[in-house]
């Protein structure tokens, strides 16, 4: 999941990360102790669909925000891990026929 202020994008957390944090007890911290701001993972419009399925994995994400080059916290967009199947033509609804 983005993780957005004023700014715009500032980070990205997980459910499980979220899960882990009630589970701890630190379901009362702010959101933003939760997330890295400096460095976190995303993509940018022109890089390649097999850069996306390596950052994924790295990640263990399989939702990315696509950010701009000139300003990493504008969002552009989010690829999903089901995005880049579809347009390798591992759609779900090509695997249930």
């Amino acid at each position: 999941m983005a993780v957005l202020d004023t700014r715009g994008i500032v980070g990205v957390i997980t459910l499980d990360a979220l899960e882990k944090a009630v589970a701890a007890d630190d379901a009362n911290r702010n959101l933003g102790d939760q997330v890295t701001f400096l460095n976190f993972p995303h993509l940018h419009s022109d890089q390649t669909l097999n850069l996306a399925l390596e950052r994924m994995s790295e990640t263990q994400l399989d939702v990315l925000p696509v950010v701009s080059r000139a300003n990493i916290h504008e969002l552009e967009g989010i690829l999903t891990l089901q995005d880049v199947l579809d347009s390798y033509g591992f759609s779900s609804s090509a695997r249930s026929t």
